[in-house]
């Protein structure tokens, strides 16, 4: 087999493991909420007059590279060919940086299965590298591909990769670069390339990232301070402080999360003290360097960069913790992000790279290491592709009573009702607008990104869902559904956000002209009318 066979068919096994970990189906738990709005970038008048759709367009880049596609194909249509599309691209930046701390066929496949399992089963802020098409997940498709040029010491190549990372991500390319310049940094003198021999490709990246720096810039344009700083603390500690405030959830959450991460920083910590002696030989005699425990080396340092990140947001949590106001404005750069994925991504191949040399060393640990992180692997892609055989729902619906008969009575929403009809929908029904291109009123997931109209969104919901206009006390529960706020509420909340219908569960029953009705949900038409025919 030659060598550039036998690349195209481990990105292919990548591949297929990006599959089984990401290949549910749609809409994933982003996808809705992306491609809708990239729909409605491309065609204004698909659920015109929809508040989230209609906010500030704070991706577009995102707009420009896959949006189009849904003139042409039905949103899971276009999920699938931008996933396919960000898989394989992923899969070929991988397999490129796995071959820069191992040449041993097929052990870039094992680091593959080994990274995605460490990121889905022990993460700390809920973040990920593979699952539904989004902005990040191109993004970080091109943060690995500038991590295998620094890797290999091609700093003038990563730069510009991180650019383009931040014009779809501004978070995650932004991040990478701070990162990235910490191993630069901590370069032994005799490899680290002059700033001033970087500068230029420096400057190339950060003009490839003003398509997503200058529309993130602008999201706080014409809105009074005091709007600003009330969506900031919306957006951090009400919205989503799993996040961005991890110290204000609850302390079973904390125990979970800091359990399993911790598992996995130790695992870190013990690979990085096992393979001092070898990092400290390299550092000893710089002329001569082992390129690929050179390469290792910086990608655990990029590691440990991402970790400097998070104990930073985790200082200012704690100091700001009494000031909310100034807490958000610093939270709500995502400092916890990144260590999500660069911790696993340096011990995955800290992992290979010690299999490949107890191997070429005949090591006795050699079988016991490889069959152990190869049943690691194994297990959570069985368990992964059991858990989807077993359970069809997409991820974007589990939130949902009964997804199915959800996904029934949106059919029959899409066929049957005005293209410019209102609903009042579900908590959860962040796929609504997905299945029948109709408006809704508002939803958990749905979320604008510019400050008014976040201001807006959350005075909306807690009115739906709480019935009070503005932020609620702690101990105010929501509804337990729509239909359980009665007849009168709804015919309110009708009138106030000229609503045509509202989709709820069939009980209690809700003393409206029914539209349509099957075992779990009913379609009960509502306010003045139903839309212009």
């Amino acid at each position: 087999m030659s060598p550039s066979f036998r690349r195209l068919l481990e990105v292919a096994l990548v591949f297929t493991i990006f599959f089984v970990d990401g290949g549910a189906p749609p809409s994933h738990k982003n996808e809705s909420h992306y491609l809708c709005k990239a729909r409605h970038y491309w065609q204004a008048d698909w659920c015109e007059g929809n508040q989230f759709l209609e906010s500030a367009d704070a991706h577009l880049p995102f707009y420009w590279s896959v949006g189009w596609l849904t003139l042409w194909f039905p949103l899971p249509a276009v999920a699938w060919i931008g996933r396919v599309t960000v898989w394989i691209l992923l899969a070929w930046a991988w397999q490129r940086l796995a071959r820069t701390v191992t040449e041993r066929p097929y052990l870039s496949v094992l680091a593959a299965g080994l990274m995605i399992a460490l990121a889905r089963e022990a993460h700390f802020a809920g973040e990920w590298i593979v699952g539904g098409v989004e902005a990040k997940c191109f993004a970080y498709a091109l943060v690995v591909l500038g991590l295998e040029a620094i890797a290999t010491g091609a700093w003038r190549r990563s730069w510009p990769l991180f650019g383009l990372a931040s014009a779809f991500h501004p978070i995650v390319g932004g991040w990478a670069v701070v990162a990235s310049a910490a191993v630069w940094l901590t370069e032994p003198t005799a490899w680290r390339p002059r700033f001033t021999s970087l500068l230029p490709s420096l400057l190339l990246g950060g003009v490839l990232a003003m398509p997503g720096l200058l529309p993130a810039l602008t999201l706080t344009q014409h809105a009074p301070a005091e709007v600003v700083d009330e969506a900031r603390q919306i957006y951090v500690f009400d919205r989503l402080p799993h996040h961005l405030a991890p110290l204000t959830k609850s302390a079973r959450w904390l125990v979970q999360r800091t359990s399993r991460f911790g598992s996995l920083l130790l695992g870190f910590l013990v690979l990085g003290y096992f393979l001092r002696p070898t990092f400290a030989a390299n550092r000893i005699d710089p002329a001569s360097p082992d390129p690929k425990a050179q390469s290792l080396a910086r990608l655990m340092r990029f590691a440990w960069a991402t970790l400097a990140l998070s104990a930073c947001g985790f200082l200012f949590e704690t100091a700001l913790w009494n000031q909310p106001s100034l807490a958000a404005r610093v939270l709500r750069f995502y400092w916890f992000r990144l260590a999500d994925i660069g911790v696993p991504l340096a011990t995955s191949l800290a992992v290979v790279f010690v299999i490949d040399r107890y191997i070429r060393q005949q090591n006795r640990l050699a079988i016991p290491a490889l069959a152990l992180a190869v049943l690691f692997t194994g297990w959570f892609l069985l368990s992964t592709s059991a858990a989807r055989w077993y359970d069809h729902c997409p991820p974007g619906e589990t939130g949902l009573v009964d997804y199915a008969q959800w996904q029934d009575a949106c059919r029959w929403i899409g066929k049957h009702t005005p293209a410019d009809a209102v609903f009042l929908v579900p908590r959860g029904g962040q796929t609504f607008k997905w299945h029948t291109g109709r408006s809704d009123v508002v939803n958990w997931k749905d979320v604008p990104q510019d400050a008014a109209n976040l201001v807006t969104w959350r005075n909306r919901y807690f009115d739906v869902f709480y019935g009070a206009p503005r932020s609620p006390p702690a101990w105010r529960k929501p509804y337990r559904s729509l239909a359980a706020q009665g007849t009168r509420r709804i015919q309110e909340l009708a009138r106030r956000y000229d609503a045509n219908y509202v989709i709820t569960v069939k009980w209690p029953p809700l003393q409206f002209p029914v539209a349509y009705a099957n075992e779990t949900y009913v379609v009960d038409q509502v306010g003045s009318g139903q839309g212009n025919l």
